[in-house]
């Protein structure tokens, strides 16, 4: 098939069977999207960063049976190059009901939703469809706004949309969500222990003058303390002079995102000011949950 145009929302399929992957061409090609294809784990990363297009794919389709790598290392291969991070879709088709490991496995891979196979060809145009269209509005909010800054954390507002990209995988993976923000005397070695320590799959970010904020899928409240544990260790352990610096944290999360529908900016802000209790009221301990 030949490269779509620049305007031309693209697809990239990844996929050995023949059936399957004409089933996909055809239906994005009914809506208007042009598809491209590639048959293995390794031709798709060679085809995500096509330099004769000059651009990344739209949205990504991997199958679940890739002949040569395991589709979610595949997913976190893409993720880790910077051309094409966090927000561009990656959907994984399924023949199978996947299980809640499978899901929470697949959401920190950055699997952004599992694709029933055999399709439903409305809805699967229809997902297409809400997709791209995600993937246009984002990008046009990250139009012309810095995101990250020269340490790579996310600013607030990049913090912020990339929330709202995991609360929505969280929703598809009926998957745990939490923030946990810190704040503590060394805002430096804190950066730089939480840049050291966090997982592929968080969003890691400042939020404020000494204040910064971790968005982790797959995290429930038990998760979000001890991540925020983790953290107060690698602080005492990074402190000259051995001590512990005056950590404080505030967390929210919640078990399951699909039944406890959240706005992300709520759970960056619940996060926030339950640590800026923490920070005033220390009697209660230097970790709190929002209230």
């Amino acid at each position: 098939m030949s490269a779509p145009s620049s305007e031309q929302p693209h697809i990239l399929v990844v996929s050995h069977h023949a059936d399957q992957a004409l089933e996909l061409e055809q239906v994005a090609a009914r809506r208007g999207y042009g598809v491209r294809r590639a048959f293995t784990g390794v031709q798709a990363l060679e085809e995500a960063f096509d330099p004769r297009l000059g651009r990344t794919p739209d949205l990504i389709v991997l199958d679940e049976s890739l002949p040569d790598i395991d589709p979610l290392d595949a997913s976190r291969a893409l993720r880790d190059d910077p051309r094409l991070g966090s927000g561009v879709p990656i959907l994984l088709v399924s023949a199978s009901k996947p299980t809640t490991v499978e899901h929470h496995t697949a959401l920190r891979a950055g699997i952004w939703e599992y694709v029933a196979h055999p399709f439903q060809s409305e809805e699967l145009g229809g997902k297409l469809d809400s997709y791209l269209q995600w993937k246009l509005e984002a990008a046009r909010a990250r139009d012309g706004d810095d995101l990250a800054d020269g340490t790579g954390l996310y600013t607030l507002r990049g913090l912020a949309l990339r929330a709202q990209e995991l609360t929505l995988q969280a929703f598809h993976h009926a998957a745990s969500l939490a923030c946990v923000a810190f704040a503590g005397v060394d805002s430096e070695l804190l950066g730089r222990v939480l840049r050291a320590g966090g997982r592929r799959s968080d969003a890691i970010g400042r939020v404020g003058p000494g204040e910064f904020a971790v968005v982790a899928p797959g995290t429930d409240h038990a998760g979000a303390v001890l991540l925020a544990e983790r953290v107060a260790q690698a602080v005492q352990a990074g402190a000259r002079d051995g001590g512990l610096p005056a950590l404080r944290a505030g967390y929210d999360a919640v078990a399951n995102a699909r039944y406890t529908p959240i706005e992300p900016k709520n759970l960056l802000g619940r996060a926030t000011s339950a640590l800026r209790i923490a920070k005033t009221d220390a009697g209660h301990g230097w970790i709190r949950a929002f209230q």
